[in-house]
């Protein structure tokens, strides 16, 4: 058993104990006087005109503690949700290198993706997603799944620590999402890839092209979401001693400026047959709904999110009863 509303216990429980204390008090008083009032054959029967008066009111109480009950959301066993949904399959994913924390974007280009992406998920019933996050190297984080606040829930927590290897490589993480389709379901629904990243690739990443060409043989689009700006930023790098902003530098000591790298986002869209989209911390994702338009969607059965039985109405029909009782005695 559980309460779905237990901050409201004491304050309706304090009351309700109270009224049993007066009516248990009550209930001794008319005894008394009853018993006195057929000593002096006033009352006949004191015994059942107790006894009925009794009944009267543990009718009563039962049915106040019914109501009580179903205020504070009595709830049972938890149970999954049956679900029937049409949608599509959608893996996303995100790039979790440092320079994701770039801040041509508010505050940085990886607070703005996740931002967009979890307010993306929240239209997105019938529709099962799962997440890959990769920087060096690529980590499959939620499997595909219609339970998409548990997608939610691990994609904000996510940084760029997630990852223990530095550097982007994006096949990777495009070659471990086309894994994480399940192949009993290929050609059944609609598949997608759900991209976003600021498209720079580090020396000795896999070979992105051979990824996307695998994506389209098995017809999977991967809808490439740039994240960043053109002019680009440097890539913070910690703080020194003096509390002052560091940037990552090369080993000439230059600074090291991250900017979007188009022309990769749209080959990895075009090779892929999918769409590539320049995304802002504004309009987030919102572009991404015409290359999922056309995507087969099917019929999905299983079992969602858990939630508990309510017991309310079962409650508030035994506390009906248990009052109209009480009126008729």
């Amino acid at each position: 058993m559980h309460l779905g509303n237990e901050n409201w216990f004491w304050y309706l429980l304090t009351p309700f104990l109270a009224g049993v204390v007066y009516a248990f008090y009550s209930l001794w008083r008319d005894r008394r006087d009853l018993e006195t009032l057929g000593y002096q054959n006033l009352v006949l029967q004191p015994g059942v005109v107790w006894g009925r008066r009794a009944l009267k009111g543990l009718l009563l109480l039962g049915g106040l503690f019914l109501v009580l009950l179903g205020t504070l959301r009595l709830q049972g066993k938890p149970v999954p949700e049956d679900l029937n949904l049409r949608g599509i399959d959608l893996m996303i994913v995100l790039d979790v290198s440092k320079s994701m924390l770039t801040q041509d974007m508010i505050p940085n280009r990886l607070e703005a993706a996740k931002k967009s992406v979890l307010n993306w998920l929240q239209n997105r019933e019938g529709d099962r997603a799962g997440l890959v996050v990769f920087a060096g190297e690529a980590l499959l984080q939620v499997p595909l799944t219609l339970d998409l606040e548990a997608v939610s829930l691990v994609l904000d927590r996510d940084d760029v620590d997630v990852v223990d290897r530095g550097g982007t490589d994006i096949g990777q993480g495009i070659q471990t999402a086309l894994a994480a389709f399940p192949k009993e379901e290929q050609g059944k629904r609609g598949r997608a890839i759900l991209l976003i990243t600021d498209g720079e690739i580090t020396d000795g990443a896999s070979n992105v092209t051979q990824a996307c060409l695998a994506a389209k043989q098995m017809k999977v689009p991967i809808l490439a979401v740039g994240i960043g700006t053109r002019q680009g930023r440097p890539i913070p790098d910690g703080v020194s001693f003096w509390g002052e902003a560091q940037y990552k530098r090369r080993s000439s000591g230059d600074i090291v400026v991250s900017r979007l790298d188009e022309k990769m986002l749209a080959k990895i869209a075009d090779v892929s047959e999918g769409l590539f989209i320049t995304a802002d911390s504004d309009q987030g994702l919102a572009g991404i709904g015409k290359g999922l338009e056309n995507l087969q969607k099917s019929e999905m059965k299983g079992k969602g999110a858990m939630r508990r039985e309510e017991l309310a109405p079962s409650l508030g029909l035994f506390a009906t009863g248990a009052l109209l009782l009480s009126t008729l005695i």
